[in-house]
């Protein structure tokens, strides 16, 4: 029931960070995979799968991906959003309208187009995986913009999969917690606090969000769907010894 070799996944944001991770991981275990970003990486050209540069804020360019990928390897039988821009913003009084218009862009009508274009192109029974954010929940100070679209995208997956119920397409997010990735280093303010926040005591590497994905896509979600998983290495369940011994002291 987790076996995928040989289903057709599409993959926004593909270019780095977890949708590299990603596009590796389906590559390996033998999916077809249409990687898109609106810059087509050196590292994913190495991946030796199918690559389509387009912006996801761009209907026309987006569209033309998804054409473009079916065309050549017939319709999907997954899609991943996973595009997605978290920004420096500031407080809300001093913050930059230009920020929250690119952010809604990216974060928000990119998952809404991606699941628009995947209504067309997505086999019966298909599955649809959108990457929200623990931010959705659990925000820090001067995370406003990032937090909302996020909070957008799982309510957004919640709609959709009672929409797509009627053709058997299912549609769930997965919140991450930290991610080391190039937008978040190891020595960054939110890796340094999920040491004290999170009960595995760590951030996450990119490879630790590979099986929600996987399961997701897979059979074994068969009826699971309308749903958002935390991959957050336990810091939505509460305040951990560490923590505690910081706040004490």
């Amino acid at each position: 029931m987790f076996n995928l070799s040989s289903i057709h996944v599409l993959i926004t944001g593909a270019g780095s960070g977890i949708g590299l991770a990603l596009a590796t991981h389906f590559k390996k275990i033998g999916c077809i995979v249409s990687a898109v970003d609106l810059k087509v990486s050196d590292e994913l050209l190495a991946l030796d799968v199918n690559c389509f540069s387009a912006d996801v804020s761009d209907p026309e360019s987006l569209l033309s991906a998804f054409e473009s990928a079916c065309f050549k390897n017939g319709k999907l039988d997954g899609l991943i959003n996973n595009a997605g821009i978290a920004i420096p913003e500031g407080p809300i009084e001093n913050s930059d309208i230009s920020l929250l218009t690119k952010a809604l862009d990216i974060n928000v009508k990119g998952v809404y187009l991606g699941i628009k274009y995947a209504t067309q192109f997505l086999n019966e029974g298909g599955s649809i995986v959108n990457t929200a954010s623990l931010a959705a929940y659990v925000t820090l100070p001067e995370y406003s913009i990032y937090s909302m679209t996020k909070a957008s995208v799982i309510q957004l997956t919640k709609n959709a999969a009672l929409q797509l119920g009627s053709r058997n397409i299912r549609v769930n997010s997965v919140s991450p917690g930290t991610v080391l990735t190039p937008m978040e280093p190891i020595d960054g303010v939110e890796a340094i606090l999920a040491k004290n926040t999170t009960a595995l005591g760590r951030p996450a590497q990119v490879d630790d969000l590979l099986g929600a994905y996987h399961f997701l896509l897979s059979d074994a979600s068969k009826y699971v769907t309308g749903i958002d998983v935390k991959v957050d290495g336990g810091w939505s369940a509460g305040l951990t010894y560490s923590g505690i011994e910081k706040l004490s002291s």
